[in-house]
């Protein structure tokens, strides 16, 4: 957003330097420890949301399209590019927000294969939550252990979740319902905020969808992630909030 983000995909997935297939072999002996926050996603400004997180995500953030002819659905979460509004000093994230399925998931995604198609767990594995010394193992005598399962399946309900908005994306952008939109926002106490490179759905072009597609919509669920992203619209004055230049409080005056 503020010219991010777009439709070309990295080099590698967000949050990722690189991904390695979790193996035995070479993990046997680390271990996932999940105190180690969500430092990684500081700078992120958006992530990614699955179609299953739209109702959850419109509570707190607003939710955006990519630009682009394969429009994915975003949660935006800063005002400038590089921002993360949610994630604290320490890590932390707000304890008051949704936090994204794609931020909990790490340090472990579904990636596939390119030479096979075959879909593998894979694993960020120089990230601080993967240590030798603390936290749950990743594998029980050569097998792994229940925290590395119930991450493989996280994973694969989000990698789900994932490839049904993007045919939601792209079914709303075959509708000509996206639009693509950007937003200044004026601070009181000066400065502002440009954020560019994301597509909205026009209210006003639901008029003109035929019935059968609407039903059709309506039986893949897709009504209820439409009238959540509309809904969303008002956390952009979270966002303000939470944006806005901190003003220096003014010395007391002194007799």
């Amino acid at each position: 957003m503020s010219d991010a983000p777009t439709a070309q995909a990295p080099a590698m997935p967000l949050f990722f330097k690189r991904v390695v297939g979790v193996t035995p072999q070479l993990h046997g002996s680390l271990k996932l420890d999940r105190t180690a926050g969500f430092g990684f996603a500081a700078h992120a400004q958006s992530v990614p949301i699955g179609l299953t997180e739209f109702e959850a995500v419109a509570q707190h953030y607003p939710i955006l399209f990519t630009t682009g002819p394969n429009p994915v659905p975003v949660a935006l979460l800063g005002l400038r590019d590089g921002e993360n509004l949610f994630v604290k000093p320490d890590g932390s994230w707000s304890s008051d927000a949704y936090i994204p399925a794609y931020a909990r998931a790490f340090p472990f995604i579904f990636v596939e294969d390119a030479d096979t198609k075959t879909l593998f767990v894979g694993m960020e594995p120089d990230a601080d939550h993967i240590r030798p010394e603390s936290g749950q193992p990743l594998f029980e005598d050569g097998r792994p252990a229940p925290v590395l399962n119930e991450a493989v399946a996280f994973c694969q309900a989000f990698r789900e979740a994932a490839v049904a908005a993007g045919a939601f994306g792209r079914a709303l952008e075959a509708a000509k319902l996206l639009e693509e939109e950007e937003a200044t926002v004026n601070f009181t106490a000066g400065g502002s905020a440009r954020v560019r490179g994301f597509k909205l759905i026009k209210p006003e072009r639901l008029a003109d969808v035929d019935d059968a597609t609407f039903l059709e919509w309506r039986r893949m669920g897709w009504l209820n992630a439409i009238y959540a992203h509309l809904f969303s619209a008002g956390r952009w004055g979270r966002l303000i909030e939470l944006g806005a230049p901190k003003v220096a409080a003014k010395p007391a005056l002194t007799h």
